[in-house]
């Protein structure tokens, strides 16, 4: 694999890696759901409840992570090999949720617009800190009306381009307590590397299957 293509695997799994633990920076989408979540033409299906995020890994088939917002842990699952692994959450992969005390957000609607077939308010956003008013950051947000007010599409921009998320087959409501547990017999490891079975370094040959996987699920968004 050269040395450019490796760049791009990384870059694509840190883009995963931070919607993992910041699915919703700035919207409020309903408390539970299941979706399809489409990020640089990656679909990764994924479910909330409450505090609890499931997202499946979109390059490494049988690999969840689920994190428990309220016990502050993270778990990685590997359900072809029944393996798991927890682990707390650092301050710094905390959910940023619209809810907290220290966020403002801020938007205003710029007009409506259909996506995937459904009817949109279209908004332009900033969201920032109180503690730190001066970095602010801007989005343009779309919440469909008939999911209750969903976000189902956003793009905000950052200093290395625009960055879009979208939403497909949202189902309100649809999220079970079953799936942000451990099922029975699985077996506890002592690291993540352990369940995604890469060892302690991720060789080529598992970057390039993971890639390929990417790759087979990507869909032109729209």
């Amino acid at each position: 694999m050269s040395s450019k293509r490796l760049s791009w695997a990384i870059l694509i799994g840190l883009i995963i890696g931070f919607f993992f633990f910041n699915p919703y920076v700035f919207a409020s989408p309903p408390d539970n759901f299941t979706a399809i979540m489409v990020t640089q033409g990656i679909e990764t299906p994924m479910a909330k409840m409450g505090a609890k995020t499931r997202v499946e890994n979109a390059g490494m088939k049988g690999i969840v992570t689920i994190v428990l917002g309220d016990a502050k842990k993270t778990i990685t699952l590997n359900t072809n090999k029944k393996l798991y692994h927890e682990q707390p959450i650092k301050q710094q992969d905390q959910m940023v949720s619209y809810y907290e005390p220290d966020m403002v957000f801020e938007k205003k609607k710029i007009g409506t617009e259909k996506i995937d077939g459904h009817p949109c308010n279209k908004y332009d956003a900033v969201y920032y800190r109180k503690s730190s008013p001066n970095e602010k950051h801007k989005a343009v947000i779309w919440e469909a009306t008939d999911l209750k007010d969903f976000p189902i599409k956003m793009e905000f921009a950052a200093p290395q381009g625009k960055t879009t998320i979208m939403y497909k087959d949202v189902k309100l409501g649809a999220a079970k307590a079953s799936m942000f547990d451990v099922p029975k017999g699985y077996k506890k490891v002592n690291s993540v590397q352990e369940v995604m079975d890469i060892g302690t370094g991720m060789g080529l040959d598992k970057m390039d299957e993971i890639m390929k996987n990417m790759q087979k699920r990507q869909r032109p968004q729209r």
